[in-house]
């Protein structure tokens, strides 16, 4: 049992973590999260309201080329509870 607890793991001495292969991810890659609707909203297919804390599997992507003195727009994208029509949310910062 007391393995399991183990703060450090073994690393054999002729380890080199910069032989490790990275990952080369696009620009506009789409990530998912979790996420809680900061407002509500109505389903604009269905007419459905969606309330306000409501947590979400969505899609993430970066806006290309739009950023606000600097910041990052995100956009996200999850579907209606009822029609599961997309329903699509950008950032503004």
């Amino acid at each position: 049992m007391a393995e399991r607890k183990v703060l450090n793991k073994y690393y054999p001495p002729d380890f080199d973590p910069s032989k490790l292969p990275r990952i080369q991810r696009p620009k506009n890659q789409q990530i998912k999260v979790r996420m809680m609707l900061p407002m509500s909203i109505r389903c604009n297919t269905c007419g459905n309201y969606i309330y306000k804390g409501t947590k979400f599997n969505s899609r993430k992507e970066d806006v290309i080329g739009e950023t606000y003195l600097g910041i990052q727009i995100f956009r996200f994208y999850f579907k209606c509870t009822r029609c599961s029509a997309e329903l699509t949310m950008k950032t503004d910062p």
